[in-house]
């Protein structure tokens, strides 16, 4: 990533990173990771925190920008397809998007479920424990975790 393809904003905060990581002596292969993930932050989402985004809004302005975005993603996932629209409606304002980088471990075998996770946009795999033989790829519109709103875990999050 160029660092003249950056914001200002993003650069600032790139180098203030940077700075602390040189400060408490992070090790090099650590400091390469942060920085492929402000790149990655960069070129996936172009660094846009949607809450902060709208957060200025009335709750009822809010609420019509979120079923508005993401309603489709939950019409996509297979156990929602032949639910209610207000239940859909509701289910879409406890959504809370989330971004994770290349090579990131979303949960692991044995680890008590608290979220439902729906795949928006981009892959993820599912690994053995060995942490490289992949069992299933999930794409846009698969989840995991629905177990977790049963046991009335958190609310889902979007991918």
């Amino acid at each position: 990533m160029y660092r003249s393809s950056l914001p200002r904003s993003i650069t600032a905060k790139l180098d203030g990173v940077k700075t602390y990581m040189r400060m408490r002596r992070v090790p090099n292969h650590l400091q390469v990771k942060v920085i492929k993930w402000f790149d990655y932050l960069w070129l996936t989402q172009k660094c846009s925190d949607e809450e902060r985004a709208v957060s200025c809004l009335p709750d009822k302005l809010k609420a019509e920008i979120a079923i508005n975005v993401h309603l489709d993603t939950l019409k996509r996932v297979e156990i929602f397809q032949n639910t209610e629209a207000g239940f859909l409606c509701e289910l879409v304002l406890k959504l809370r998007p989330v971004l994770f980088s290349p090579g990131d471990f979303i949960c692991r075998k044995g680890e008590v479920g608290k979220e439902m996770y729906i795949v928006n946009r981009g892959r993820l795999q599912v690994v053995a424990d060995n942490g490289k033989t992949v069992m299933a790829s999930l794409k846009a519109g698969s989840y995991f975790g629905e177990i977790s709103i049963l046991n009335m875990g958190t609310a889902g999050k979007a991918l």
